[in-house]
Parts: structure tokens; C-alpha cells; sequence
């Protein structure tokens, strides 16, 4: 598997990050509905292809060493997606890990996670943080590998409010990746 980051731009790639994106929240949604009997789209105060719309910028607008943004390539044909910003205390934040469901199965996602915490640490940040939804159970495992764990909710996280007692916040100091277990 040859797996290549291009980072993205918000202006040239528009269509394509608001279509991974859609995908994504929609994906949320629907776990949201599921497990919280909640409708996404009331929390976010409007349909998901409007919420991305506005989000966009802020996502993928960022250049180093504030932050990053790609579209995820798996030999040659796009497959995912994720970022890292800079958070306004100083850490940095890993954005949209998603990898498309046609390519998933393979480890793109840990190869994503590996890269953006490559990234974090390269441009200087102590501290790399995300939230997670709760139904990310592979998500969570893959994380922790990598020295994630648990904390509180932190300012900037995207999350709605009302889900956030349900939700998992994480952060990662650099150094050894201490045992899981």
C-alpha cells in the first residue's frame, strides 16, 4: 500500500473536502441518532452540508506550523482525511481522521494518526488533544496506542455541548508511548 498526503486547500479542493466531510458528519450523525436518540443536525443548528460549509475554513485553512490539513491518497485514489490546528492554548488538536469505508481494513487510519502526530510534534507542540466519540471503539484503541489518554474537555473542542458528558476527550505529551494495559 503506498499511501501519499497532499495537503489540502480549501479553495482548490472545496468540493472534495466538503464531500469527505459531509460524509463524515453524516457517519456521526448517525451513530448519534443511534446511540443518544439526538438529531446532529438540531445540535448543529442547521443541515449537515451548511455546517460544513461554515467549518471549512477554520479546518483546513491553517499552514505550518499552526496546522495542516490532507486529503489522504492510498495508491493514487483518495481515501481519507485529517488535520491538525492549533488550539488557542497553545497544544495542538488532530482534526477529521476518517478514512472512506470502501478502504478501510488496511491500517490508513493508524497511518493518518501516525503522520498527524508527526506533524504536532514537528511543528513544536507539547500537547496534542482530540475528542472522540464514544461508538469509536477501533478509533480509541488506535489512540491509546499512540499515548493517548483521557482528559477533560479542553476549550476549542468541537463537540456540541449536549453530547459532551458522553464523549471522550484525549490528549498526548511527547516521549515513550507508555503500555496499554
Amino acid at each position: 500500500m503506498t499511501v501519499t498526503f497532499e495537503s489540502a486547500d480549501p479553495v482548490r479542493d472545496r468540493d472534495l473536502l466538503l464531500g469527505l466531510n459531509i460524509q463524515y458528519v453524516q457517519w456521526l450523525e448517525q451513530c448519534v441518532r443511534r446511540d443518544f436518540d439526538l438529531e446532529l443536525t438540531d445540535l448543529l443548528g442547521g443541515s449537515i452540508p451548511d455546517y460544513v460549509a461554515s467549518a471549512l475554513e477554520k479546518l483546513c485553512a491553517a499552514h505550518p506550523p499552526e496546522g495542516v490539513f490532507y486529503i489522504a491518497r492510498r495508491d493514487g485514489q483518495v481515501a481519507g482525511m485529517g488535520g491538525v490546528r492549533r488550539l488557542a492554548d497553545g497544544a495542538s488538536e488532530m482534526k477529521r481522521v476518517f478514512v472512506l469505508p470502501d478502504q478501510r481494513g488496511a491500517g490508513l487510519g493508524g497511518v493518518i494518526v501516525k503522520r498527524l502526530i508527526g506533524d504536532s510534534d514537528a511543528f513544536g507542540y507539547a500537547t496534542m488533544r482530540l475528542e472522540t466519540g464514544p461508538f469509536m471503539a477501533s478509533a480509541h484503541r488506535l489512540y491509546e496506542a499512540e499515548g493517548f489518554r483521557d482528559c477533560a474537555v479542553y476549550a476549542g473542542a468541537e463537540v456540541p455541548s449536549e453530547l459532551r458528558h458522553n464523549w471522550r476527550f484525549m490528549e498526548r505529551r511527547p516521549g515513550p508511548v507508555p503500555a496499554v494495559g
